[in-house]
């Protein structure tokens, strides 16, 4: 039953981004349909998505990770509607990433991984740790854009791609929030490693862990520049992707190591 809804959301999306894109042209002061359209999408993704996680054997695949960080970014966007610092118009990019991963989630195959029984501690280490690299890549996918928009207004060029973007202060603050988002759930991920996880720290775990506290730290670093130096575009660009390279090593370059080099599992 999935996988109807899978289509319906990525159209609902497709059709905000449209939508939002007309009403910003017309400088609508709340873009109401486009608002109501993302809602709708995040429904039927929701639904999609339960499966997955909720179901009687829950066997999501990097796919359906990469579903739920999408969902969480729309979360975050129509979540903004409800504070005075509102970056739904953000989703002139955020929605269409969001279609994409949809898209590839309906089409692609991606075999998931049984979530065995397990202690209640672990299996939070486990789904804090993806979500935590989910989010803090997609973070990097926006750092992306960040990175173009400063390129071009630092040189005065009102390139045409930029007439068909958000405000840079509206992805930034969307970025950060990504970041703060990614950051709390790697910090979960950490301390609950280091108490539920015997071995944390034992050699075939060793470097993922201190991989892991190094992008922690960086992206500390950069969320307090950010309070209290206001760092802010090719600054933040840089550290971003500094952290999510370092989690990258993490979390696959260590993978392939330890299975494909040393034969071994997580496990």
């Amino acid at each position: 039953m999935h996988d109807f809804f899978l289509p319906i959301a990525a159209a609902c999306y497709l059709l905000a981004t449209l939508q939002l894109y007309r009403e910003l042209i017309a400088d609508a002061a709340t873009p109401r349909t486009a608002i109501a359209l993302t809602l709708l999408g995040a429904i039927f993704h929701a639904l999609a998505q339960s499966t997955h996680w909720f179901g009687t054997e829950p066997s999501p695949s990097y796919l359906n990770v990469l579903s739920l960080c999408a969902l969480t970014v729309v979360l975050l966007l129509l979540g903004s509607l409800l504070t005075p610092r509102r970056i739904f118009d953000a989703g002139l990019i955020a929605l269409p990433i969001a279609t994409l991963v949809l898209l590839a989630e309906w089409l692609l195959p991606a075999p998931g991984q049984l979530m065995e029984a397990r202690s209640a501690g672990v299996s939070l280490h486990v789904i804090s740790s993806i979500m935590a690299f989910g989010l803090l890549s997609l973070a990097g996918v926006y750092a992306l854009f960040v990175a173009l928009m400063d390129h071009f207004l630092r040189r005065h060029q009102l390139h045409p791609l930029m007439r068909a973007l958000p405000a840079l202060d509206v992805l930034e603050a969307l970025l950060f929030g990504l970041i703060k988002a990614g950051f709390a759930l790697l910090t979960l991920s950490l301390a609950s490693g280091f108490l539920f996880v015997d071995d944390v720290l034992a050699q075939h775990l060793a470097h993922k862990t201190l991989l892991s506290i190094f992008a922690w730290l960086l992206f500390g670093t950069l969320l307090w520049g950010r309070r209290y130096r206001g760092w802010r575009g090719q600054t933040a660009v840089r550290l971003t992707i500094g952290g999510v390279l370092l989690l990258a090593l993490s979390y696959f370059g260590s993978k392939w190591v330890l299975e494909v080099l040393l034969a071994r599992s997580w496990s």
